[in-house]
């Protein structure tokens, strides 16, 4: 029991520690098509998927035929895609949509949306997030494994035309088999975390989309958001991080691994009040046991020689 105790209020400040550590960043990911990839219509699944980088390269693995047995594709709402041969996969890894700009009524939004209304097939993931590991890597790392040849475009260097890079990244293949593409986004940094920002990526995006259907093929865009804490947010949580490490050492417990003489004091106080009222409970039955079943304590025994 004393043990239990000191766990429980050694662990407490330790996960709440923890919790302002580990920061999360949102990271929607969306996915359509001129061709019924996941059935016909738009779909969205509301599940929260904590890994985005390994999603989005099992949705272009799983576009190619390569993946159809992931966990992330068998828990969209029990839809698969439908390998299709040729297509063109193209990878948009973005910087500037967040959960909270899909909930808004932008231009930039609506441009999004119309994609998404005017595919065959659509799929929308706002609940995805990421811990900062980078997309690209990812899905580059993946296809490498599986030998698949792609092309990457704007990802080392920004590109000042995104649409033509494109097509010249699509004229180098042969429309008989699958392509992928890796886009990076463009949006200059001062444009970062605005709603200019997210317009100017949604234009770039809908110019590539342009450059695509203009190569006349089977195409499967993928739109992933690489987000990145902002600075404010890094500094609120390490100030979180530390106030709770301080407020630790006026308990008395010291660091999290060792209980001191404090903490043995408090957990052998509380030990012995939990033991005064489990008696206390334990008395107060038995007496209301007595009271009301009105037991004897001794049963009377008929006297010897008495009256006949």
């Amino acid at each position: 029991m004393r043990l239990c105790c000191a766990l429980a209020l050694l662990l407490l400040p330790a996960a709440l520690a923890g919790n302002a550590g580990s920061l999360s960043i949102s990271s929607p990911l969306l996915l359509w098509s001129n061709r019924g990839v996941l059935g016909q219509g738009k779909h969205v699944t509301y599940q929260v998927f904590p890994e985005v980088e390994k999603m989005a390269s099992e949705l272009v693995l799983g576009a190619l035929g390569k993946s159809a047995g992931s966990e992330a594709l068998s828990s969209l709402s029990g839809q698969a895609l439908n390998a299709e041969e040729p297509r063109t996969i193209v990878m948009f890894i973005g910087r500037q949509l967040d959960v909270a700009d899909m909930r808004g009524r932008s231009e930039a939004v609506h441009g999004l949306n119309s994609l998404l209304e005017g595919a065959v097939s659509s799929l929308a993931v706002p609940y995805a997030t990421s811990k900062g590991a980078s997309i690209r890597e990812n899905v580059c790392s993946k296809l490498d494994e599986a030998g698949i040849s792609h092309e990457v475009v704007g990802c080392a260097a920004p590109s000042t035309d995104l649409a033509a890079d494109v097509a010249a990244a699509l004229a180098k293949g042969d429309n008989t088999r699958s392509r992928v593409v890796v886009v990076c986004s463009g949006v200059e940094s001062a444009q970062g975390n605005t709603n200019a920002g997210l317009a100017a990526e949604v234009e770039q995006l809908k110019a590539v989309q342009t450059a695509v259907e203009a190569a006349g093929a089977n195409h499967v865009f993928v739109y992933a958001s690489q987000a990145t804490p902002e600075p404010v947010t890094l500094a609120s949580a390490g100030a979180k991080r530390r106030s709770l490490q301080q407020a630790v050492t006026y308990t008395g417990f010291g660091p999290y691994q060792e209980c001191g003489p404090l903490c043995k004091t408090q957990v052998r106080w509380l030990e012995g009040m939990l033991a005064a009222l489990f008696l206390a409970l334990a008395s107060c039955a038995g007496l209301v046991c007595l009271y009301v079943l009105d037991t004897p304590t001794r049963f009377e025994a008929p006297k010897e020689g008495g009256p006949q």
